[in-house]
């Protein structure tokens, strides 16, 4: 995963640049977390379509631990925008799924999904101050 930080709009950009494992995607995620959080940021573009494989213990892990996290340490609600393939939008099973219903349920963590990086972007920016 490769990231990094747009202070013109506050947003954190991480990208897969490979498939992944669930333990390099719980590190990943943490990193991101930290790195988040040392520069405050509650906007997140995270691009998947190099990383489309779906594992549901990590999406359990998200929903149960790590988007709690956030609402706890980010000082705000976080907004999320996933960035994913066309195919791999498709392909989006039920676990994928009960992570945005997951995320918007707590209202401190807001998760979004799209296919275009300019309206993830535009999704992003209108949060800002929110």
């Amino acid at each position: 995963m490769d990231c990094l930080h747009r202070p013109e709009t506050g947003t954190m950009v991480c990208r897969w640049l490979r498939e992944a494992t669930p333990a390099e995607m719980r590190t990943s995620y943490e990193q991101l977390f930290a790195e988040a959080q040392g520069i405050g940021s509650r906007l997140w573009l995270l691009d998947i379509r190099r990383r489309n494989n779906e594992d549901p213990e990590t999406a359990q892990w998200l929903m149960d631990e790590y988007m709690p996290l956030l609402a706890a340490h980010l000082g705000g609600p976080t907004f999320l925008a996933y960035l994913l393939s066309p195919a791999h939008l498709v392909r989006v099973d039920d676990d994928a799924i009960d992570i945005v219903h997951v995320a918007q349920l707590q209202r401190s963590v807001h998760v979004a999904l799209f296919i275009e990086e300019g309206k993830a972007n535009e999704w992003l920016v209108q949060q800002a101050g929110k």
